[in-house]
């Protein structure tokens, strides 16, 4: 993989969803400068982290009877990776049933100079930074309770765990697209609304299974 090209492309795929979705999110200086999602996200992480030293504050002065901050930083460091990767995966449920099929096509890789690793690759980095600010909330709200109950080694650990689960449903995501626009190329021969039809059900049955396994 060529890093200096998977990053240019994860740039254009990120620009290019965030443009998809300015009119009912996000601003049009929003969608040309991806670097204010960063900003967005330290925003979130600092009142996550004052949210989280609220939380630590309150569980401390608690009498005994009640849940220790030990007990609430073991929830929060098992509920964080799960939530993460959930949050990715049905995010990009959402996105598949609203995208057209020209945003986000698969079949660019057949054409652009990269290969279909760089593309994955690319596009699992693009979902992850585009949502990356419900990360930085999760982490920030959990940095005071972490360091308080356990010390900084169960931050750390939490920070790994949370950047990997961002990677899996981004990947997840990735397999999803790739599934459903192959079921999109058969629907397409028989056209027309049975095409859409055939389609809402398909993503219908995939988060049925989805909250099942859940």
């Amino acid at each position: 993989m060529r890093p200096r090209v998977l990053w240019k492309f994860a740039t254009v795929l990120m620009i290019s969803r965030l443009r998809s979705i300015r009119q009912s999110v996000v601003t049009k200086a929003l969608s040309g400068r991806p670097v204010l999602v960063l900003l967005i996200g330290l925003a979130i992480f600092i009142a996550g982290a004052l949210a989280g030293l609220a939380a630590s504050v309150l569980f401390v002065s608690a009498p005994r009877s009640f849940v220790t901050i030990q007990e609430v930083a073991l929830s929060v460091a098992a509920a964080i990776p799960f939530f993460l990767v959930s949050f990715y995966f049905l995010t990009g449920l959402l996105w598949e049933v609203n995208a057209s099929s020209e945003a986000e096509s698969t079949d660019a890789v057949n054409w652009l100079p990269i290969s279909a690793g760089e593309y994955v690759a690319a596009s699992s980095l693009s979902t992850a930074y585009t949502y990356s600010p419900f990360l930085f909330g999760a982490l920030g709200f959990a940095l005071p309770i972490l360091f308080y109950a356990s010390g900084p080694l169960a931050f750390l650990a939490l920070l790994l765990a949370a950047v990997v689960s961002c990677g899996i449903g981004a990947v997840s995501v990735e397999i999803l697209r790739s599934a459903l626009n192959r079921a999109s190329s058969s629907f397409n021969r028989l056209g027309g609304k049975t095409t859409v039809a055939l389609r809402l059900v398909a993503v219908s049955l995939v988060i049925i299974l989805t909250q099942a396994f859940v």
